[in-house]
């Protein structure tokens, strides 16, 4: 047998690691939450400069154009309001990326969550999309009379 004596109820083998407080699980949980967010927000930085490219004017002008082409609409004519509806998407963007920054900003210091605040961002500037977007195929009277009497149908394809 060995000479040394036990010095706890496993002997000498190392036990589970050190309790932490309520408040240095708080800490820690915030300092996660805070490294996640700012994660969020460089992503948010790429997404908004993307956003805004693919709402100006000449960008809105291609998609209207490919939809035409798409379902046999005619012949695409740029509306004249186009480029302001664009300008309004380009915007709103880095708006909406700016507001919620400033808000998750706040957030940690005064010591509380805030990684929220970047998704809630994503969905602002998802929302501002598709409503840009709406907004400049509604300008096409052929797109809203397809949209009223339905899209035609595929014909049925044969298989032997």
């Amino acid at each position: 047998m060995s000479n040394q004596d036990p010095t706890g109820p496993r002997g000498n083998t190392p036990g589970p690691g050190p309790v932490l407080s309520p408040e240095e699980i708080r800490k820690l949980r915030l300092r996660s939450d805070r490294m996640i967010g700012i994660m969020l927000f460089i992503i948010g930085v790429f997404a908004t400069v993307v956003n805004m490219a693919n709402l100006t004017g000449d960008a809105l002008a291609q998609q209207g154009a490919l939809a035409f082409e798409t379902y046999g609409l005619g012949e695409y004519h740029r509306p004249a309001d186009l480029a302001a509806i664009g300008w309004v998407g380009v915007a709103l963007h880095p708006l909406n990326y700016a507001i919620w920054l400033y808000v998750a900003l706040k957030r940690w210091q005064n010591r509380k969550f805030a990684a929220w605040c970047a998704f809630v961002g994503a969905v602002i500037a998802i929302v501002i999309s598709a409503a840009v977007m709406m907004t400049a195929f509604s300008m096409h009277p052929e797109i809203i009379d397809w949209i009223q009497h339905g899209a035609p149908m595929p014909a049925p394809t044969q298989t032997p």
